[in-house]
């Protein structure tokens, strides 16, 4: 699309400005050349000066086909919730008038309002800590940023029960994730980076092999460094894609290369129901695994096949019974909002039918379309950008979970999604998973290992954190061929320089 900014105040990039953009339009590219799209926008943004006070007047123009829509906002007099510095004002300045324009033209309203960030719950709960109280929080998130009332409290029950969890969490608490990259097949909406071909699964003996060098590297470094292993998560793809002898030979190294005593949580993400065997689950739980998603994303026949996902829903519920039947002390269940030829009735049908099965997790994700994603290329029309129908299911899911008793525990947003909404963990009290708080907060350092893998090393001093990744190589045969290693002499001066 067509973007125009005329920033005269220094503060903002123009990263942020296009991010700010996809609220609205979703799926949009900014090249840099000449562009014939017919949606545009334009902002204008400037400083004032005035009888030693400073404010921001922002202009927002955006265009869809012949259609516009132009709005202004001015910090001058406004009274914050939460006071802020010049940068505070001068996003709010130009989210307001973007809001404005946005609604004129579209006519509906951003449920998160003009915050573009991954982690709006790590927001909520920095204002909590610091002696704010939860109603102040909520008004600041409405007022201030425009957020619809349910998603601020969303935010704000989401992040007081996130406090409670943290705690107890020590300095020295780490998290391990663990990637294995491949699917028996690939559903079309996927944007991780998983395989689903016949000839790269012959690259799954070598992988391992590697992987579990990666592995005792990692739990050498942990000892090394004093880092305590509080929680472990294997993901991917579709980790249960290994068999029997797999899962033994990864799990058992595991088991025998890291010091366990202080683990609190073991999960293993199953994910695809057409991979799960009675075997293979115990085989998982023998070696201390207590965390176990099993994912349908939907229980309507006619939508999985739309959406490429080659199993039944009848095979969803026999390895949820397996599941119960082995033992484990959580199960999760993940759904997807949104997806194509979904409908609000099918998706409530679908959250009832997970509801019954008196899982301790449900997770509900909004379609996030990538650029690696099949459906990205749909002939029909994917991206609406009010996201009516998702936006309804995701409301209506935190209403009817709240009345299961059901809580929500972590969230996290990402680009391109249907309807701008969000990504929800619930759970019952007392199963909620520290890893995906760690991890969405950024709150612990998480160590990774495995192709598309990323370690994330936090160093904390006050409200202040140093945060550095190190990715290993995106695809496995690149993890394969390149001679890397974990990243140890970079973990070291990071925590020892």
């Amino acid at each position: 699309m067509k973007l125009l900014v005329d920033n005269k105040t220094g503060i903002l990039n123009n990263y942020y400005f296009q991010t700010l953009c996809l609220l609205y339009y979703p799926g949009e590219k900014f090249p840099t050349l000449s562009d014939d799209s017919s949606n545009a926008a334009f902002f204008k943004l400037e400083e004032v000066k005035s009888d030693n006070i400073i404010y921001y007047m922002a202009t927002v123009r955006l265009e869809a086909g012949l259609r516009y829509r132009e709005a202004q906002f001015s910090s001058l007099d406004y009274k914050a919730v939460i006071d802020g510095d010049n940068e505070f004002f001068a996003t709010l300045a130009l989210g307001k008038a973007f809001l404005e324009a946005g609604k004129k033209l579209f006519g509906f309203s951003m449920p998160w309002g003009y915050i573009i960030g991954l982690r709006p719950v790590k927001r909520a709960r920095y204002y909590l800590e610091h002696g704010y109280d939860a109603d102040t929080v909520k008004r600041f998130f409405i007022d201030d940023y425009g957020v619809l009332e349910q998603k601020a409290e969303l935010s704000v029950n989401t992040a007081l029960l996130e406090i409670q969890m943290l705690s107890g969490v020590k300095n020295n608490t780490c998290g391990l994730y663990i990637s294995i990259p491949f699917c028996p097949t690939r559903c079309s909406y996927c944007s991780f980076v998983s395989y689903s071909n016949k000839k790269l699964f012959q690259l799954i003996p070598d992988y391992l092999e590697k992987l579990k060098r990666d592995l005792k590297q990692t739990a050498a470094l942990l000892k090394e460094l004093n880092f305590s292993l509080g929680t472990i998560y294997v993901g991917g793809g579709t980790p249960s894609i290994l068999d029997c002898n797999q899962l033994e030979d990864l799990l058992g190294t595991v088991e025998k290369s890291f010091n366990l005593n202080n683990l609190k949580e073991y999960s293993f993400e199953a994910g695809r129901p057409d991979t799960i065997t009675a075997d293979k689950l115990t085989v998982i739980k023998s070696h201390g695994v207590n965390r176990i998603s099993i994912n349908p994303q939907t229980t309507n026949e006619n939508v999985l096949q739309r959406i490429g996902r080659c199993h039944t829903v009848s095979q969803f519920f026999n390895s949820a019974e397996l599941a119960k039947k082995i033992g484990f002390n959580c199960i999760n269940a993940d759904l997807i909002a949104g997806l194509p030829d979904d409908t609000e009735e099918n998706f409530a049908k679908s959250l009832s039918d997970v509801i019954s099965l008196n899982f301790e997790n449900i997770t509900v994700h909004t379609l996030s379309i990538k650029n690696a994603a099949e459906l990205r290329f749909d002939p029909d029309k994917l991206y609406d950008p009010a996201g009516e129908t998702a936006r309804n299911c995701v409301a209506y899911a935190y209403d009817k979970l709240i009345k299961q008793g059901y809580n929500p525990y972590y969230l996290y947003r990402q680009k391109n999604t249907v309807g701008n909404a969000e990504n929800t963990g619930y759970s019952k009290a007392g199963y909620e998973s520290l890893y995906n708080v760690l991890m969405m907060e950024e709150y612990s350092s998480i160590f990774a290992c495995g192709a598309g893998a990323i370690t994330k090393i936090i160093k904390k001093n006050g409200d202040n954190e140093h945060i550095e990744r190190i990715a290993f190589p995106k695809y496995p045969f690149e993890y394969l061929e390149k001679d890397s290693d974990i990243g140890k002499d970079k973990i070291r001066e990071f925590f020892k320089g």
